[in-house]
């Protein structure tokens, strides 16, 4: 008898598991209070289990808690975990951001492949954040090259940082 009603009890419980797409949604309404009253404990532990089990959108998400301190301790480096993982699995708000917090940091040579994909796909503001790399580096020359790229693209902090550091000459 009891065999029986553990299967009965196993199969019901299966019915009610949520997916990591379900487990997403219902933590991004705690997260944003949307239909439900804000909660962002709550957010943080189904993004979490959405994340585990392979949401990178959730990882995205969870990286923002993180970088922002929104309901969490601030922590870039978890951020930076969740925000690399999520651009890894091909998440396009992740790969568009990574390079830039790696930036921040002061990481550029972890800023710059992810930089240099942005601007591959046509990212002015990635090419000024390059030869905004390279001119800290001390590489003009480099910088020049992505300095032209971005100002060609309509970057206005292109054109000062070219003006600047005379990045004609180079």
């Amino acid at each position: 008898m009891w065999r029986t009603v553990w299967g009965v009890v196993m199969v019901v419980s299966l019915g009610f598991a949520l997916t990591p797409s379900e487990k997403f949604d219902k933590g991004m309404n705690y997260l944003l209070g949307s239909g439900i009253a804000q909660d962002k404990h709550k957010a943080l532990q189904y993004l979490s289990e959405a994340a585990d089990e392979g949401s990178c959108e959730a990882e995205y998400n969870l990286a923002l808690m993180y970088y922002r301190g929104d309901g969490v301790d601030q922590n870039i480096t978890k951020a930076l975990q969740y925000l690399e993982s999520s651009a890894k699995a091909g998440y396009a708000k992740a790969v568009q951001n990574v390079g830039r917090v790696y930036m921040q940091r002061y990481e550029f040579d972890k800023a710059i492949p992810w930089l240099k994909r942005n601007a591959h796909g046509g990212d002015a503001q990635a090419y000024y954040l390059l030869a905004e790399i390279y001119v800290a580096k001390g590489d003009k020359h480099t910088a020049k090259k992505y300095a032209k790229e971005a100002i060609e693209k309509g970057d206005v902090d292109a054109k000062i940082l070219w003006q600047q550091e005379g990045l004609a000459a180079y």
